[in-house]
């Protein structure tokens, strides 16, 4: 079951047409990354709002496979157009098949320097166990201590919010303001969630498996470092 959160059905048809789209049989390549486009930029506007337009010293972080569609919406739209980009390639392990516990160790990572960084932006196309938005903050945080953390998603699963901030103290769960437009309740036995984004979001994307993935340098690290 999918509950819509911060879109109603009277105002944004566009952008529960793109959530809807994800997880569309047979949808093409092209599709599914303007898709996650469309729907960075919706929350991008929506961040605008709850942040006033008055970001601060600003980092964006995502994963790598999220960074030319999804956080690329998002930077297109959001108001402040001076951030700082950390983007992390991250491996997936699963630790016991029966909970599904999993371990997304980093592999690589592109991060540029910010200082007095006061919101911290992390995107994801979605969040299920966590596991992956864990291991970008715990190497986040302590090196840049942001005052306030916006964890951005167009899906999340019911429990992924508990299963995040039970892994933080207080003192920085009180930072936390998790940004979705879509809570599922459902999963598949090998732990799919359903609808969630139609499945293993690498190869819908075109980027391969999860070692294929990791060999992509995405556009939006590149146009920084060219």
């Amino acid at each position: 079951m999918r509950t819509y959160k911060n879109i109603t059905f009277s105002n944004d048809q566009q952008t529960i047409k793109a959530l809807q789209a994800l997880s569309k049989p047979g949808i093409s390549v092209d599709e599914y990354r303007g898709a996650f486009h469309q729907i960075g930029m919706a929350l991008g506007t929506l961040l605008n709002s709850k942040v006033e337009n008055n970001y601060g010293n600003t980092m964006l972080a995502c994963a790598s496979e999220d960074a030319d569609w999804l956080a690329k919406g998002v930077i297109d739209t959001i108001s402040q157009k001076n951030i700082s980009l950390a983007v992390f390639w991250n491996g997936r392990i699963t630790l016991n098949e029966v909970t599904k516990l999993e371990y997304s160790p980093i592999i690589k990572s592109y991060i540029e320097p910010i200082e007095n960084c006061q919101t911290l932006i992390l995107v994801k196309s979605i969040i299920g166990t966590s596991c992956v938005v864990k291991n970008q903050l715990l190497h986040l945080i302590g090196k840049i201590n942001p005052q306030r953390i916006f964890i951005v998603a167009p899906v999340m699963y019911k429990d992924a919010q508990v299963s995040l901030t039970k892994d933080f103290p207080d003192y920085i769960n009180v930072k936390f303001e998790f940004i979705t437009f879509a809570i599922d309740t459902e999963r598949k036995p090998s732990g799919e969630i359903i609808p969630g984004i139609g499945g293993m979001v690498y190869p819908k994307l075109g980027l391969g498996d999860i070692r294929e993935k990791n060999k992509y340098t995405p556009n939006l690290v590149i146009s920084r470092i060219g």
